[in-house]
Protein backbone atom coordinates (compact mmCIF):
# COMPACT_ATOMS: atom_id res chain seq x y z
CA UNK A 1 0.00 0.00 0.00
CA UNK A 2 1.29 3.46 -0.92
CA UNK A 3 0.57 6.22 1.57
CA UNK A 4 1.18 9.92 1.06
CA UNK A 5 4.30 9.92 3.23
CA UNK A 6 5.82 7.05 1.29
CA UNK A 7 5.06 8.79 -1.98
CA UNK A 8 6.77 11.94 -0.77
CA UNK A 9 9.83 9.94 0.33
CA UNK A 10 9.88 8.12 -3.00
CA UNK A 11 9.85 11.44 -4.81
CA UNK A 12 12.80 12.62 -2.74
CA UNK A 13 14.77 9.52 -3.67
CA UNK A 14 13.79 10.02 -7.33
CA UNK A 15 14.88 13.67 -7.44
CA UNK A 16 18.21 12.76 -5.82
CA UNK A 17 18.65 9.89 -8.27
CA UNK A 18 18.09 12.22 -11.22
CA UNK A 19 20.69 14.62 -9.85
CA UNK A 20 23.28 11.83 -9.46
CA UNK A 21 22.36 10.47 -12.89
CA UNK A 22 22.92 13.81 -14.63
CA UNK A 23 26.27 14.16 -12.86
CA UNK A 24 27.38 10.72 -14.01
CA UNK A 25 27.35 9.22 -10.50
CA UNK A 26 25.65 6.10 -11.75
CA UNK A 27 26.14 3.77 -8.79
CA UNK A 28 24.66 6.31 -6.39
CA UNK A 29 21.83 7.08 -8.82
CA UNK A 30 21.01 3.36 -9.03
CA UNK A 31 20.67 3.11 -5.24
CA UNK A 32 18.30 6.07 -5.17
CA UNK A 33 16.16 4.78 -8.06
CA UNK A 34 15.83 1.39 -6.35
CA UNK A 35 14.85 3.05 -3.09
CA UNK A 36 12.16 5.11 -4.85
CA UNK A 37 10.68 2.07 -6.54
CA UNK A 38 10.76 0.00 -3.35
CA UNK A 39 8.68 2.68 -1.62
CA UNK A 40 6.30 3.08 -4.56
CA UNK A 41 5.98 0.06 -6.83
CA UNK A 42 3.87 2.07 -9.32
CA UNK A 43 6.35 4.92 -9.74
CA UNK A 44 6.58 4.84 -13.56
CA UNK A 45 8.84 7.86 -13.97
CA UNK A 46 11.43 6.34 -11.64
CA UNK A 47 11.22 3.06 -13.56
CA UNK A 48 11.74 4.84 -16.86
CA UNK A 49 14.78 6.76 -15.62
CA UNK A 50 16.19 3.66 -13.96
CA UNK A 51 15.70 1.75 -17.20
CA UNK A 52 17.64 4.44 -19.04
CA UNK A 53 20.45 4.17 -16.48
CA UNK A 54 20.57 0.38 -16.87
CA UNK A 55 20.76 0.81 -20.64
CA UNK A 56 23.58 3.32 -20.23
CA UNK A 57 25.42 0.84 -17.99
CA UNK A 58 25.07 -2.03 -20.46
CA UNK A 59 22.46 -3.89 -18.38
CA UNK A 60 20.06 -4.30 -21.29
CA UNK A 61 17.88 -7.06 -19.81
CA UNK A 62 17.29 -5.12 -16.60
CA UNK A 63 16.61 -1.96 -18.60
CA UNK A 64 13.95 -3.80 -20.60
CA UNK A 65 12.39 -5.11 -17.38
CA UNK A 66 11.88 -1.64 -15.90
CA UNK A 67 10.89 0.07 -19.15
CA UNK A 68 8.36 -2.68 -19.82
CA UNK A 69 6.93 -2.34 -16.33
CA UNK A 70 6.56 1.43 -16.74
CA UNK A 71 4.83 1.01 -20.09
CA UNK A 72 2.52 -1.67 -18.69
CA UNK A 73 1.52 0.44 -15.70
CA UNK A 74 0.93 3.52 -17.84
CA UNK A 75 -0.08 2.34 -21.34
CA UNK A 76 -1.28 5.83 -22.35
CA UNK A 77 2.27 7.24 -22.16
CA UNK A 78 3.68 6.85 -25.68
CA UNK A 79 7.22 7.80 -24.58
CA UNK A 80 7.38 4.76 -22.29
CA UNK A 81 6.61 2.45 -25.23
CA UNK A 82 9.12 4.26 -27.48
CA UNK A 83 11.90 3.88 -24.92
CA UNK A 84 11.08 0.22 -24.44
CA UNK A 85 11.16 -0.32 -28.21
CA UNK A 86 14.58 1.34 -28.47
CA UNK A 87 15.93 -0.94 -25.72
CA UNK A 88 14.48 -4.01 -27.42
CA UNK A 89 16.18 -3.03 -30.66
CA UNK A 90 19.49 -2.78 -28.81
CA UNK A 91 18.86 -6.30 -27.54
CA UNK A 92 18.25 -7.47 -31.15
CA UNK A 93 14.58 -8.24 -30.42
CA UNK A 94 12.88 -6.46 -33.33
CA UNK A 95 9.60 -8.39 -33.20
CA UNK A 96 8.97 -7.27 -29.63
CA UNK A 97 10.16 -3.75 -30.51
CA UNK A 98 7.56 -3.60 -33.27
CA UNK A 99 4.89 -4.41 -30.72
CA UNK A 100 6.09 -1.63 -28.44
CA UNK A 101 6.06 0.88 -31.29
CA UNK A 102 2.55 -0.21 -32.23
CA UNK A 103 1.39 0.39 -28.66
CA UNK A 104 3.05 3.80 -28.77
CA UNK A 105 1.12 4.69 -31.92
CA UNK A 106 -2.09 3.55 -30.27
CA UNK A 107 -1.37 6.04 -27.50
CA UNK A 108 -0.22 8.84 -29.84
CA UNK A 109 -1.53 8.20 -33.40
CA UNK A 110 -0.02 11.41 -34.80
CA UNK A 111 3.58 10.67 -33.76
CA UNK A 112 5.41 10.74 -37.08
CA UNK A 113 8.80 9.68 -35.72
CA UNK A 114 7.30 6.60 -34.09
CA UNK A 115 5.60 5.74 -37.36
CA UNK A 116 8.94 5.89 -39.17
CA UNK A 117 10.70 3.82 -36.50
CA UNK A 118 7.99 1.16 -36.68
CA UNK A 119 8.23 1.13 -40.48
CA UNK A 120 11.95 0.47 -40.34
CA UNK A 121 11.53 -2.35 -37.81
CA UNK A 122 8.79 -3.96 -39.92
CA UNK A 123 10.99 -3.73 -43.00
CA UNK A 124 13.76 -5.46 -41.07
CA UNK A 125 11.28 -8.22 -40.18
CA UNK A 126 10.37 -8.64 -43.85
CA UNK A 127 6.98 -6.91 -43.72
CA UNK A 128 7.78 -4.54 -46.56
CA UNK A 129 4.21 -3.74 -47.54
CA UNK A 130 3.23 -2.66 -44.04
CA UNK A 131 6.48 -0.74 -43.64
CA UNK A 132 6.02 1.25 -46.81
CA UNK A 133 2.40 2.00 -45.98
CA UNK A 134 3.58 3.57 -42.72
CA UNK A 135 6.25 5.58 -44.50
CA UNK A 136 3.68 6.84 -46.98
CA UNK A 137 1.46 7.92 -44.09
CA UNK A 138 4.41 9.79 -42.61
CA UNK A 139 5.04 11.65 -45.87
CA UNK A 140 1.36 12.46 -46.19
CA UNK A 141 1.35 13.94 -42.69
CA UNK A 142 4.36 16.15 -43.45
CA UNK A 143 5.38 16.70 -47.10
CA UNK A 144 8.75 18.14 -46.00
CA UNK A 145 9.69 15.16 -43.86
CA UNK A 146 13.19 14.32 -45.07
CA UNK A 147 13.77 11.75 -42.33
CA UNK A 148 11.44 9.41 -44.18
CA UNK A 149 14.38 8.45 -46.35
CA UNK A 150 16.66 7.76 -43.40
CA UNK A 151 16.89 4.57 -41.38
CA UNK A 152 17.99 5.38 -37.81
CA UNK A 153 17.60 1.80 -36.57
CA UNK A 154 20.04 0.00 -38.86
CA UNK A 155 23.09 -0.96 -36.73
CA UNK A 156 25.05 -2.24 -39.72
CA UNK A 157 27.47 -1.13 -42.40
CA UNK A 158 27.31 2.01 -44.47
CA UNK A 159 26.44 -0.05 -47.52
CA UNK A 160 23.44 -1.61 -45.80
CA UNK A 161 22.30 1.80 -44.63
CA UNK A 162 22.58 3.27 -48.14
CA UNK A 163 20.63 0.38 -49.61
CA UNK A 164 17.93 0.87 -46.98
CA UNK A 165 17.68 4.54 -47.90
CA UNK A 166 17.35 3.59 -51.57
CA UNK A 167 14.63 1.08 -50.79
CA UNK A 168 12.67 3.59 -48.73
CA UNK A 169 13.02 6.25 -51.42
CA UNK A 170 11.86 3.94 -54.21
CA UNK A 171 8.70 3.01 -52.40
CA UNK A 172 7.92 6.56 -51.42
CA UNK A 173 8.53 7.87 -54.93
CA UNK A 174 6.22 5.22 -56.34
CA UNK A 175 3.46 6.97 -54.39
CA UNK A 176 4.83 10.52 -54.41
CA UNK A 177 6.89 10.86 -57.62
CA UNK A 178 7.35 14.62 -57.16
CA UNK A 179 8.75 14.45 -53.62
CA UNK A 180 12.10 16.17 -54.26
CA UNK A 181 13.78 15.30 -50.89
CA UNK A 182 13.37 11.59 -51.66
CA UNK A 183 15.03 12.02 -55.07
CA UNK A 184 17.89 13.88 -53.40
CA UNK A 185 18.27 11.28 -50.63
CA UNK A 186 18.38 8.51 -53.23
CA UNK A 187 20.99 10.41 -55.22
CA UNK A 188 23.18 10.83 -52.12
CA UNK A 189 22.94 7.12 -51.32
CA UNK A 190 23.90 6.20 -54.88
CA UNK A 191 26.86 8.57 -54.79
CA UNK A 192 28.03 7.05 -51.50
CA UNK A 193 27.81 3.62 -53.13
CA UNK A 194 29.90 4.76 -56.09
CA UNK A 195 27.04 4.66 -58.62
CA UNK A 196 27.89 8.09 -59.93
CA UNK A 197 25.94 8.24 -63.19
CA UNK A 198 22.71 7.14 -61.49
CA UNK A 199 23.30 9.60 -58.67
CA UNK A 200 23.69 12.50 -61.07
CA UNK A 201 20.63 11.53 -63.08
CA UNK A 202 18.42 11.34 -59.99
CA UNK A 203 20.02 14.49 -58.60
CA UNK A 204 18.93 16.29 -61.75
CA UNK A 205 15.39 15.12 -61.09
CA UNK A 206 15.46 16.65 -57.58
CA UNK A 207 16.71 19.92 -59.07
CA UNK A 208 13.99 19.95 -61.72
CA UNK A 209 11.35 19.57 -59.00
CA UNK A 210 12.81 22.31 -56.77
CA UNK A 211 15.63 24.33 -58.37
CA UNK A 212 15.79 26.75 -55.41
CA UNK A 213 17.52 24.32 -53.02
CA UNK A 214 21.31 24.82 -53.41
CA UNK A 215 22.34 21.56 -51.75
CA UNK A 216 20.63 19.57 -54.52
CA UNK A 217 23.33 20.80 -56.93
CA UNK A 218 26.28 19.45 -54.97
CA UNK A 219 26.09 16.01 -56.58
CA UNK A 220 26.50 17.51 -60.06
CA UNK A 221 29.26 19.88 -58.96
CA UNK A 222 31.08 17.01 -57.27
CA UNK A 223 30.63 14.18 -59.74
CA UNK A 224 28.70 15.33 -62.82
CA UNK A 225 29.79 15.21 -66.44
CA UNK A 226 31.06 18.43 -68.03
CA UNK A 227 27.65 19.52 -69.31
CA UNK A 228 25.97 18.66 -65.99
CA UNK A 229 28.50 20.71 -64.07
CA UNK A 230 28.10 23.65 -66.43
CA UNK A 231 24.33 23.54 -66.06
CA UNK A 232 24.62 23.38 -62.27
CA UNK A 233 27.01 26.35 -62.15
CA UNK A 234 24.69 28.41 -64.35
CA UNK A 235 21.72 27.63 -62.10
CA UNK A 236 23.69 28.48 -58.94
CA UNK A 237 24.84 31.77 -60.43
CA UNK A 238 21.21 32.56 -61.17
CA UNK A 239 20.27 31.79 -57.54
CA UNK A 240 23.12 34.01 -56.35
CA UNK A 241 21.52 36.90 -58.22
CA UNK A 242 18.79 37.01 -55.58
CA UNK A 243 20.16 34.99 -52.71
CA UNK A 244 18.14 36.93 -50.14
CA UNK A 245 15.24 34.60 -50.93
CA UNK A 246 17.25 31.69 -49.48
CA UNK A 247 17.57 30.68 -45.81
CA UNK A 248 20.99 31.19 -44.22
CA UNK A 249 22.13 27.58 -44.59
CA UNK A 250 21.05 27.65 -48.24
CA UNK A 251 23.02 30.84 -48.87
CA UNK A 252 26.11 29.37 -47.25
CA UNK A 253 25.84 26.17 -49.30
CA UNK A 254 25.31 28.22 -52.47
CA UNK A 255 28.61 30.03 -52.00
CA UNK A 256 30.50 26.86 -51.04
CA UNK A 257 29.31 25.21 -54.25
CA UNK A 258 30.21 28.19 -56.43
CA UNK A 259 33.64 28.31 -54.78
CA UNK A 260 34.12 24.62 -55.60
CA UNK A 261 33.02 25.13 -59.20
CA UNK A 262 35.29 28.15 -59.74
CA UNK A 263 38.21 26.36 -58.08
CA UNK A 264 37.76 23.52 -60.57
CA UNK A 265 37.95 26.12 -63.34
CA UNK A 266 41.07 27.72 -61.76
CA UNK A 267 39.16 30.98 -61.21
CA UNK A 268 40.82 31.34 -57.84
CA UNK A 269 39.99 34.97 -57.01
CA UNK A 270 36.28 34.40 -57.60
CA UNK A 271 36.44 31.10 -55.75
CA UNK A 272 37.97 32.67 -52.65
CA UNK A 273 35.45 35.52 -52.65
CA UNK A 274 32.67 32.92 -52.48
CA UNK A 275 34.54 30.97 -49.80
CA UNK A 276 34.71 34.07 -47.63
CA UNK A 277 30.97 34.62 -48.02
CA UNK A 278 30.16 30.95 -47.41
CA UNK A 279 32.27 30.68 -44.28
CA UNK A 280 31.14 34.04 -42.96
CA UNK A 281 27.48 33.04 -43.18
CA UNK A 282 28.12 29.63 -41.66
CA UNK A 283 30.21 31.07 -38.82
CA UNK A 284 27.37 33.45 -37.93
CA UNK A 285 25.00 30.49 -37.59
CA UNK A 286 26.99 28.42 -35.12
CA UNK A 287 28.30 28.64 -31.58
CA UNK A 288 31.97 27.75 -31.23
CA UNK A 289 33.78 28.07 -27.91
CA UNK A 290 37.44 28.10 -28.89
CA UNK A 291 38.68 28.35 -25.31
CA UNK A 292 36.65 25.29 -24.33
CA UNK A 293 37.77 23.20 -27.31
CA UNK A 294 41.46 23.91 -26.92
CA UNK A 295 41.20 23.71 -23.14
CA UNK A 296 39.82 20.21 -23.53
CA UNK A 297 43.05 19.13 -25.24
CA UNK A 298 45.07 20.63 -22.40
CA UNK A 299 42.93 18.72 -19.88
CA UNK A 300 43.51 15.46 -21.74
CA UNK A 301 47.27 16.01 -21.71
CA UNK A 302 47.10 16.72 -17.97
CA UNK A 303 45.14 13.52 -17.31
CA UNK A 304 47.35 11.22 -19.40
CA UNK A 305 50.81 11.81 -18.01
CA UNK A 306 53.82 9.61 -18.69
CA UNK A 307 53.63 8.09 -15.19
CA UNK A 308 49.90 7.43 -15.49
CA UNK A 309 50.25 5.72 -18.85
CA UNK A 310 53.17 3.59 -17.64
CA UNK A 311 51.32 2.54 -14.48
CA UNK A 312 48.36 1.14 -16.44
CA UNK A 313 50.19 -0.11 -19.53
CA UNK A 314 48.83 -3.50 -20.63
CA UNK A 315 45.82 -3.38 -18.29
CA UNK A 316 43.16 -3.26 -20.98
CA UNK A 317 41.36 -5.78 -23.15
CA UNK A 318 43.76 -7.68 -25.46
CA UNK A 319 41.69 -7.62 -28.68
CA UNK A 320 43.72 -7.19 -31.87
CA UNK A 321 40.68 -6.36 -34.00
CA UNK A 322 40.38 -2.55 -33.68
CA UNK A 323 42.32 -0.28 -36.02
CA UNK A 324 41.91 3.41 -35.25
CA UNK A 325 42.64 5.85 -38.09
CA UNK A 326 43.05 9.32 -36.63
CA UNK A 327 44.21 12.76 -37.63
CA UNK A 328 43.02 16.21 -38.48
CA UNK A 329 39.87 16.39 -40.60
CA UNK A 330 40.78 16.39 -44.34
CA UNK A 331 44.21 14.87 -43.72
CA UNK A 332 43.75 11.69 -45.78
CA UNK A 333 42.15 9.35 -43.25
CA UNK A 334 39.51 8.22 -45.75
CA UNK A 335 42.17 7.15 -48.26
CA UNK A 336 43.97 5.10 -45.60
CA UNK A 337 40.72 3.41 -44.59
CA UNK A 338 39.85 2.63 -48.20
CA UNK A 339 43.25 0.99 -48.71
CA UNK A 340 42.75 -1.12 -45.59
CA UNK A 341 39.12 -1.95 -46.40
CA UNK A 342 40.27 -3.32 -49.76
CA UNK A 343 42.05 -6.12 -47.87
CA UNK A 344 39.85 -9.24 -47.58
CA UNK A 345 40.50 -9.55 -43.84
CA UNK A 346 39.51 -5.96 -43.02
CA UNK A 347 36.11 -4.36 -42.54
CA UNK A 348 35.95 -0.59 -42.91
CA UNK A 349 33.37 0.59 -40.39
CA UNK A 350 33.68 4.30 -41.18
CA UNK A 351 33.51 7.15 -38.68
CA UNK A 352 32.15 5.64 -35.48
CA UNK A 353 31.01 7.44 -32.35
CA UNK A 354 31.23 4.23 -30.35
CA UNK A 355 34.25 5.15 -28.22
CA UNK A 356 32.94 8.59 -27.30
CA UNK A 357 29.54 7.09 -26.50
CA UNK A 358 31.23 4.76 -24.01
CA UNK A 359 33.31 7.41 -22.28
CA UNK A 360 30.92 10.33 -22.60
CA UNK A 361 29.26 9.85 -19.21
CA UNK A 362 32.51 9.79 -17.27
CA UNK A 363 33.15 7.69 -14.18
CA UNK A 364 31.94 7.98 -10.58
CA UNK A 365 30.48 11.42 -11.14
CA UNK A 366 33.57 12.85 -12.83
CA UNK A 367 33.60 13.60 -16.58
CA UNK A 368 36.33 12.53 -18.95
CA UNK A 369 39.20 13.14 -19.26
CA UNK A 370 39.54 13.83 -15.53
CA UNK A 371 37.75 10.56 -14.71
CA UNK A 372 40.53 8.54 -16.34
CA UNK A 373 42.81 9.21 -13.36
CA UNK A 374 40.51 7.19 -11.10
CA UNK A 375 40.18 4.16 -13.37
CA UNK A 376 41.64 0.89 -12.13
CA UNK A 377 43.23 -1.79 -14.30
CA UNK A 378 39.90 -3.63 -14.20
CA UNK A 379 38.03 -0.52 -15.34
CA UNK A 380 40.32 -0.14 -18.34
CA UNK A 381 39.79 -3.76 -19.29
CA UNK A 382 36.00 -3.44 -19.02
CA UNK A 383 36.03 -0.31 -21.17
CA UNK A 384 38.15 -2.02 -23.81
CA UNK A 385 35.97 -5.14 -23.75
CA UNK A 386 32.78 -3.10 -24.18
CA UNK A 387 34.23 -1.31 -27.20
CA UNK A 388 35.67 -4.48 -28.79
CA UNK A 389 32.44 -6.44 -28.30
CA UNK A 390 30.31 -3.82 -30.02
CA UNK A 391 32.86 -3.29 -32.79
CA UNK A 392 33.25 -7.00 -33.57
CA UNK A 393 29.47 -7.38 -33.79
CA UNK A 394 29.60 -5.18 -36.90
CA UNK A 395 31.69 -7.73 -38.81
CA UNK A 396 32.27 -10.94 -36.80
CA UNK A 397 34.42 -12.61 -39.47
CA UNK A 398 36.87 -9.74 -39.97
CA UNK A 399 40.37 -9.95 -38.51
CA UNK A 400 40.62 -6.18 -38.34
CA UNK A 401 37.90 -3.50 -38.22
CA UNK A 402 38.70 0.16 -38.80
CA UNK A 403 37.25 3.04 -36.83
CA UNK A 404 37.97 6.11 -38.93
CA UNK A 405 36.82 8.76 -36.49
CA UNK A 406 39.44 11.51 -36.96
CA UNK A 407 38.72 13.07 -33.56
CA UNK A 408 39.96 9.94 -31.85
CA UNK A 409 43.31 11.73 -31.94
CA UNK A 410 42.02 13.08 -28.62
CA UNK A 411 41.61 9.55 -27.27
CA UNK A 412 44.89 7.89 -28.23
CA UNK A 413 46.06 7.58 -24.62
CA UNK A 414 42.72 6.12 -23.62
CA UNK A 415 42.82 3.71 -26.56
CA UNK A 416 46.28 2.49 -25.57
CA UNK A 417 45.21 1.76 -21.99
CA UNK A 418 41.81 0.23 -22.79
CA UNK A 419 42.91 -1.67 -25.92
CA UNK A 420 46.68 -2.20 -25.83
CA UNK A 421 46.50 -4.53 -28.85
CA UNK A 422 44.70 -2.01 -31.06
CA UNK A 423 46.50 -0.37 -33.96
CA UNK A 424 46.51 3.42 -34.20
CA UNK A 425 47.34 5.03 -37.55
CA UNK A 426 47.92 8.77 -37.48
CA UNK A 427 47.54 10.40 -40.90
CA UNK A 428 49.30 13.74 -41.37
CA UNK A 429 49.13 16.23 -44.21
CA UNK A 430 50.72 19.59 -44.93
CA UNK A 431 49.16 22.04 -42.41
CA UNK A 432 48.21 24.68 -45.00
CA UNK A 433 46.67 22.13 -47.35
CA UNK A 434 44.79 20.46 -44.50
CA UNK A 435 43.38 23.70 -43.15
CA UNK A 436 42.46 25.17 -46.51
CA UNK A 437 40.72 21.94 -47.46
CA UNK A 438 38.64 22.30 -44.28
CA UNK A 439 37.87 25.94 -45.07
CA UNK A 440 36.63 24.91 -48.51
CA UNK A 441 33.77 22.75 -47.22
CA UNK A 442 30.49 22.98 -45.38
CA UNK A 443 30.62 19.92 -43.17
CA UNK A 444 27.61 17.81 -42.31
CA UNK A 445 28.90 17.21 -38.80
CA UNK A 446 30.37 19.22 -35.96
CA UNK A 447 33.50 20.85 -37.40
CA UNK A 448 32.77 24.29 -36.01
CA UNK A 449 36.41 25.36 -35.81
CA UNK A 450 36.75 25.39 -39.60
CA UNK A 451 34.73 28.46 -40.65
CA UNK A 452 37.23 31.15 -39.60
CA UNK A 453 40.85 31.05 -40.77
CA UNK A 454 42.27 32.19 -37.44
CA UNK A 455 40.21 29.72 -35.38
CA UNK A 456 41.05 26.98 -37.85
CA UNK A 457 44.78 27.60 -37.58
CA UNK A 458 44.73 27.72 -33.80
CA UNK A 459 42.78 24.46 -33.65
CA UNK A 460 45.34 22.82 -35.94
CA UNK A 461 48.16 24.09 -33.74
CA UNK A 462 46.45 22.61 -30.65
CA UNK A 463 45.91 19.30 -32.46
CA UNK A 464 49.59 19.24 -33.38
CA UNK A 465 50.52 19.82 -29.72
CA UNK A 466 48.17 17.01 -28.71
CA UNK A 467 49.92 14.61 -31.06
CA UNK A 468 53.32 15.72 -29.75
CA UNK A 469 52.10 14.86 -26.25
CA UNK A 470 51.12 11.33 -27.29
CA UNK A 471 54.57 10.80 -28.78
CA UNK A 472 56.10 11.80 -25.47
CA UNK A 473 54.02 9.54 -23.21
CA UNK A 474 53.32 6.46 -25.34
CA UNK A 475 55.82 3.65 -25.97
CA UNK A 476 57.59 3.50 -29.32
CA UNK A 477 55.74 1.55 -31.97
CA UNK A 478 52.26 2.04 -30.52
CA UNK A 479 51.25 4.39 -33.32
CA UNK A 480 52.06 4.41 -37.04
CA UNK A 481 52.62 7.80 -38.66
CA UNK A 482 51.52 8.06 -42.30
CA UNK A 483 52.35 11.21 -44.25
CA UNK A 484 49.66 11.84 -46.85
CA UNK A 485 52.10 13.27 -49.40
CA UNK A 486 54.30 10.16 -49.11
CA UNK A 487 51.25 7.93 -49.49
CA UNK A 488 50.06 9.40 -52.78
CA UNK A 489 53.63 9.69 -54.11
CA UNK A 490 54.62 6.10 -53.31
CA UNK A 491 51.35 4.23 -52.84
CA UNK A 492 52.82 0.73 -53.04
CA UNK A 493 55.48 1.17 -50.36
CA UNK A 494 53.28 3.08 -47.96
CA UNK A 495 50.34 0.69 -48.39
CA UNK A 496 52.59 -2.29 -47.62
CA UNK A 497 53.81 -0.43 -44.55
CA UNK A 498 50.23 0.10 -43.35
CA UNK A 499 49.18 -3.51 -43.96
CA UNK A 500 52.31 -4.83 -42.27
CA UNK A 501 51.72 -2.64 -39.21
CA UNK A 502 48.21 -4.11 -38.92
CA UNK A 503 49.70 -7.60 -38.78
CA UNK A 504 48.21 -8.77 -42.07
CA UNK A 505 49.61 -10.48 -45.15
CA UNK A 506 49.98 -8.27 -48.18
CA UNK A 507 47.14 -8.30 -50.71
CA UNK A 508 47.50 -6.55 -54.07
CA UNK A 509 43.85 -5.45 -53.98
CA UNK A 510 44.92 -2.74 -51.55
CA UNK A 511 46.55 -0.91 -54.46
CA UNK A 512 43.27 -0.94 -56.36
CA UNK A 513 41.29 0.62 -53.52
CA UNK A 514 39.30 2.72 -55.99
CA UNK A 515 37.66 -0.47 -57.26
CA UNK A 516 36.50 -1.59 -53.82
CA UNK A 517 32.73 -1.53 -53.63
CA UNK A 518 31.74 -0.12 -50.27
CA UNK A 519 29.77 2.87 -49.10
CA UNK A 520 31.82 5.99 -48.33
CA UNK A 521 30.00 8.92 -46.78
CA UNK A 522 32.73 11.47 -46.02
CA UNK A 523 33.61 14.54 -48.07
CA UNK A 524 36.30 12.43 -49.79
CA UNK A 525 33.86 9.91 -51.24
CA UNK A 526 34.48 10.94 -54.87
CA UNK A 527 38.28 10.99 -54.51
CA UNK A 528 38.53 7.43 -53.20
CA UNK A 529 36.68 6.16 -56.28
CA UNK A 530 39.74 7.20 -58.30
CA UNK A 531 43.34 5.93 -58.34
CA UNK A 532 45.79 7.82 -56.12
CA UNK A 533 46.66 11.24 -57.50
CA UNK A 534 49.04 14.01 -56.43
CA UNK A 535 47.02 17.06 -57.44
CA UNK A 536 45.85 17.65 -53.87
CA UNK A 537 49.45 18.33 -52.82
CA UNK A 538 49.79 22.11 -52.67
CA UNK A 539 46.02 22.55 -52.40
CA UNK A 540 46.39 25.94 -50.70
CA UNK A 541 49.09 27.39 -52.96
CA UNK A 542 46.80 29.31 -55.37
CA UNK A 543 45.25 31.08 -52.37
CA UNK A 544 48.40 31.99 -50.47
CA UNK A 545 47.76 35.73 -50.80
CA UNK A 546 44.44 35.40 -48.96
CA UNK A 547 45.55 33.21 -46.07
CA UNK A 548 47.36 35.65 -43.78
CA UNK A 549 45.12 34.90 -40.73
CA UNK A 550 45.86 31.20 -41.20
CA UNK A 551 49.62 31.77 -41.53
CA UNK A 552 49.54 33.88 -38.39
CA UNK A 553 47.58 31.33 -36.37
CA UNK A 554 49.89 28.52 -37.48
CA UNK A 555 52.91 30.75 -36.81
CA UNK A 556 54.14 30.29 -40.37
CA UNK A 557 55.92 33.38 -41.59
Amino acid sequence: MNIRGERSAAEEYFVTAQMFHREGRLAEAEQQYRAAIELDDSYCDAMEWFGALCLQSGKIDEAIHWLDKAATLNPENAAFHDNLAAALMQAQRPKEAAGAYQRSLAAAPDAVETRINLANVLRRLGHHGKAMALLEQAVASDPHLKTVCRDPTTPSTGEARCNTILENCRHILARYPNYAPAHYSAACALLNLGRTAEACRIGERAISLDPTVPVYYHILIEAGEVDQKASAVSALEHLAGDETMLPEDGRSMLHFLLAKAYDNQKRYEEAFAHLQKANGIKRSMIVYDETREIGRMDAIATAFTLDRVRSMCGAGHPSLVPVFIVGMVRSGTTLVEQILASHPDVHGAGELTLLNDLIGKGHAGTPFPEASVALSAGDWRILGEMYATQLIAMAPEAKRITDKQPYNFLNIGLIHLALPGARVIHVKRNPLDTCFSCYSLMFAGDVNFSYDLGELGRYYKAYNAMMAHWHEVLPDGVMLEVQYEDLVTDLAAQSRRIIDYCGLKWDARCLEFHKTERAVSTASLHQVRQPAYKSSIGRAKPYEGHLHPLYEALELH
